[in-house]
């Protein structure tokens, strides 16, 4: 395991920002600018036409109903239109972000299917990149999450919200589940909590009570005398993932880090209760 996001300059990688609809969510956005401040990165802003839209607009029974009730005939002319105004109009809000932030950014409006424009952006520049979804995911889209992480590589790190984000300051929490994730999980953390001003918190999860033990030895003797890392111990039984991330939100945290495919984020992609109470972006690490 490493998390790593290649420096502005590099041209190894970049956090790249995957924006596939017309309202992305501010605290993504925001997010995205903190992990490039946070590694020294730059961002490229990737804005995708979904091809599906245009496949549906040949259709002659396809009909656009706006939230004011009014209904036409969908065009493909008027999708054309539409998502290039809407991608501008990101890229100018993600720019003054960026530029607020002292952060490089390069901007790109592709039209292609959404995964694979990401597979191809991340293959371009690689392999150390973060990928920043700008759309919140919902609580019953994990299989989105399980299938980027199959399907695309060149990158370390996912960054992901639900639908109750709303900070990127606090408390950076760790999440850790072996020895061996404590170090790059704990330099990713206190990189993060360089540009977010908090402190940072390992919370060490197990699925009993005796691996929870042998794993806080572990810790304990790998920090040594890092006194200023608050340590946090859990333990998840089976069928209790929503009392697990009520503690989290508890936490108030600015940052969750967590490692894909394991306890907390399951490889299968069941993150439904997590998903559902996070109030803070998720940081994935492969």
């Amino acid at each position: 395991m490493i998390m790593h996001v290649a420096e502005a300059g590099e041209q190894r990688g970049r956090v790249v920002l995957h924006i596939t609809s017309g309202h992305p969510n501010n605290v993504a956005i925001e997010a995205a600018v903190r992990i490039a401040q946070a590694f020294h990165s730059e961002i490229e802003s990737l804005f995708v036409e979904d091809m599906q839209l245009y496949d549906m607009a040949s259709y002659p029974f396809a009909r656009e109903i706006s939230l004011r009730g009014t209904n036409r005939a969908l065009s493909r002319e008027d999708i054309e239109r539409d998502l290039r105004l809407t991608g501008r109009a990101l890229c100018r809000r993600v720019e003054r972000l960026a530029h607020a932030a002292n952060v490089p950014l390069r901007s790109r409006i592709v039209r292609d299917d959404p995964v694979q424009a990401l597979a191809k952006a991340c293959a371009e520049d690689g392999p150390w990149n973060v990928v920043a979804l700008a759309d919140v995911l919902a609580p019953g889209q994990g299989v989105r999450v399980c299938d980027l992480f199959a399907n695309v590589g060149g990158y370390t790190g996912l960054m992901l919200v639900g639908p109750k984000a709303r900070r990127t300051r606090g408390p950076i929490i760790a999440v850790v589940e072996s020895a061996d994730h404590l170090q790059p999980m704990l330099r990713a953390a206190e990189r993060m909590a360089g540009v977010t001003n908090g402190e940072v918190m390992v919370m060490l999860l197990a699925d009993g009570p005796s691996g929870g033990q042998h794993l806080e030895e572990q810790v304990r003797l790998a920090l040594g005398d890092q006194t200023k890392i608050q340590l946090l111990r859990c333990q998840i039984d089976q069928g209790a993932p929503a009392a697990l991330a009520e503690i989290i939100r508890r936490l108030h945290g600015g940052f969750l880090i967590a490692h894909f495919g394991g306890i907390l984020v399951p490889a299968h992609g069941d993150l439904r209760d997590l998903v559902s109470a996070l109030e803070c972006p998720l940081f994935l690490m492969r």
